[in-house]
Formats: C-alpha cells, sequence, structure tokens
C-alpha cells in the first residue's frame, strides 16, 4: 500500500501504460481519477474490486475543460490531489519527415504536449493546497537516440524532457515534484499499431534486437518506474528522467 490515501489523476489510463499504472496506483492503495478518450477502455479498470477508489472521465486530452473537471472530481471525493500521471499519448510513426502533415503534427504535440502541460497546470492549486505533490510526465527512449519516419512523435517527446526539466525547477519552492519516464519499446496497442503502419516486415524484429535485452517491454515494467517516482519513496528525485528501456540507450 505505498500509495495509501494518496489521490492520483491519470491520463490515458484506458490502455498500455496509462492502464497498467491506473490499476497498479488502485492495488497500491490510492484513489484514482482515470482520464481517457475511450470511456469503454475505462471500464476495464472498473473489473475490481477497488471501484469504490476509482472515478472515471472521458474525453479529449486537448480539451482545457477536462483537465479542470479531473482535478474538480479528485477534490470532491477526497478533498485533495496528490499525483498526477500523464500518460495519454499518439504516434505518427511510418511518416517520412517530409510526409508529415500540418495536422498531423499538431495533433500529437496537442495531445503529446500541450495536454500535458495543461493538465499539469490544472492540477497546480490543488497540488499547493495539499502542500506539494508529484507529477510523472510519460517520455521516451527516441528522446535520447532518435529514429527514422516518426519526427513529430519523437520530437514531442524530447519537447517532455524539458519540460519537465523547466516544471522541476519553477515548482520546486511549492514542494511539487515533476519527473519522467522514458520506456523502451513497450508492448502496447499503441506500439503495435505503430508497427503496423510500417510496411517494412522487419521492423519489429529489429526494434526488438536494438534493445539489450532482446526483448520489448511489458506495460507493468513501465509502470513499476512510475510508482517509484510518483511516490514518496522518490521525495529527493526531481526533474529527471527515469530510462526503463531494456538497455535501449546502452546498446
Amino acid at each position: 500500500m505505498r500509495l495509501a490515501d494518496k489521490t492520483i489523476i491519470i491520463t490515458g489510463a484506458a490502455s498500455g501504460i496509462g492502464l497498467a499504472f491506473a490499476q497498479r496506483c488502485l492495488v497500491e492503495g490510492a484513489t484514482v481519477i482515470a482520464v481517457d478518450q475511450s470511456a469503454a477502455g475505462l471500464s476495464v479498470i472498473d473489473e475490481t474490486e477497488r471501484q469504490s477508489r476509482l472515478h472515471c472521465l472521458a474525453g479529449d486530452v486537448r480539451d482545457t475543460d477536462l483537465s479542470a473537471r479531473a482535478v474538480a472530481l479528485a477534490e470532491e471525493k477526497t478533498g485533495k490531489l496528490d499525483g498526477l500521471a500523464t500518460a495519454a499519448g499518439i504516434s505518427g510513426s511510418g511518416h517520412a519527415i517530409d510526409a508529415i502533415t500540418s495536422e498531423k503534427w499538431d495533433d500529437i504535440y496537442g495531445v503529446n504536449v500541450k495536454a500535458t502541460w495543461q493538465f499539469m497546470v490544472a492540477a497546480l492549486p490543488a497540488f499547493r493546497r495539499s502542500g506539494g505533490g508529484s507529477i510523472v510526465t510519460v517520455a521516451s527512449q527516441l528522446a535520447f537516440g532518435g529514429g527514422v519516419n516518426n519526427a513529430a512523435y519523437i520530437a514531442s517527446k524530447g519537447a517532455i524532457v524539458s519540460l519537465t526539466k523547466t516544471a522541476a525547477l519553477e515548482l520546486a519552492p511549492d514542494h511539487i515534484r515533476v519527473n519522467a519516464i522514458a520506456p523502451g519499446a513497450t508492448d502496447t496497442p499503441l506500439f503495435r499499431a505503430g508497427m503496423a503502419r510500417n510496411p517494412n516486415p522487419e521492423a519489429r524484429e529489429r526494434s526488438r534486437n536494438r534493445h539489450a535485452m532482446k526483448r520489448f517491454g511489458e506495460a507493468h515494467e513501465i509502470a513499476s518506474g512510475m510508482l517509484y517516482l510518483i511516490s514518496d519513496e522518490a521525495s529527493w528525485t526531481t526533474g529527471h528522467t527515469l530510462l526503463v528501456d531494456g538497455g535501449w540507450t546502452a546498446a
């Protein structure tokens, strides 16, 4: 029960890493405000005996009203907010840098970067009323090594690393810690969809072998790193990006 009596908002909570983290937070005793565009996906988390500590909101994370509603719901249910994890994300893999449309670029930045910032800003008053808090953003190992045919996504994850460091510096006086998790290739619906867009049949195997451990990550393994960062165990950790990448950056 490492998160007992904690109230945490999680975006992208209906699938992949966000879902694994939401389930882990519930197991660890937290009250979870689960946010995702998929109402049907959020119902998966309802299949638990911990329903009394789970509250779901469906909507587009780019909607500023949704972030405000999530914070209001957290304070309504428990009177406080302790943590925020911004796991919502989309990708545009499979497109060369000069084939990405302006609309697609804006969509990726809107979900991956702007929505992260909007939820962060919306949470600040509640964190300050609670005397502090912890924010975990989701970057990627690709922010540290680059890649091909995925420029908008990779650039957005580099922006998350920089945003995390900047927010950590600004918010430290308010006892608000801000850290990022940077997963390697993790077997999630987002990753599988990206692989399906790649016309090269060897792409999946090449990606797997790029990791020193010669396998893809599992969502629960990323959730374990996020759990550390959002918990009080990381009380002297801020501005850090934790790579959980199966040795991708070392290989």
